[in-house]
């Protein structure tokens, strides 16, 4: 018999029987989940300003491009984000809570080395990218397709 833990704000921790490994319920008050997964994938299909609670697997689709306002940098320290786009749109995250001038994301990926206040997904299905917060940037770790980085 294996027992598996949850936790959530309104059961708490529960222990499962026949079940393994440990899960997070996603919450706008949580803050980096890593290495532990989150148990939904939020379908984001409309713009708006994150938080740091929306860490974790987010899919992207609309009808047109989307503009996603990351959270301050600082109110996201050891969060990640995955941004995976199911749509043919390149869809936009910006630092735009941040004060003016701000530089949020930074990648030295070969090909996309940058450092600015807007990040774009390329504009194919199946383009995604992973943001690690170490409470000053959001690093690119890694990423699929295309993606641009620009702004001061």
């Amino acid at each position: 018999m294996t027992i598996g833990t949850r936790t959530d704000e309104t059961s708490g921790i529960v222990s499962t029987n026949d079940s393994s490994g440990f899960s997070v319920a996603r919450s706008t008050s949580n803050v980096g989940f890593s290495p532990y997964k989150v148990d939904s994938i939020q379908a984001l299909t409309q713009s708006l300003t994150l938080t740091a609670g929306d860490a974790g697997v987010n899919t992207v689709s609309s009808s047109a491009a989307l503009t996603f306002v990351m959270p301050t940098v600082a109110s996201a320290p050891s969060a990640e984000f995955i941004f995976r786009n199911l749509s043919a749109h390149a869809h936009v995250l910006t630092g735009s809570q941040e004060a003016l001038g701000t530089k949020s994301f930074l990648s030295i990926h070969s090909g996309t080395v940058g450092f600015g206040s807007k990040l774009t997904l390329g504009s194919l299905v199946g383009c995604s990218v992973v943001l690690k917060c170490d409470g000053l940037v959001y690093h690119v770790l890694s990423y699929s397709g295309s993606i641009s980085i620009s702004g001061s």
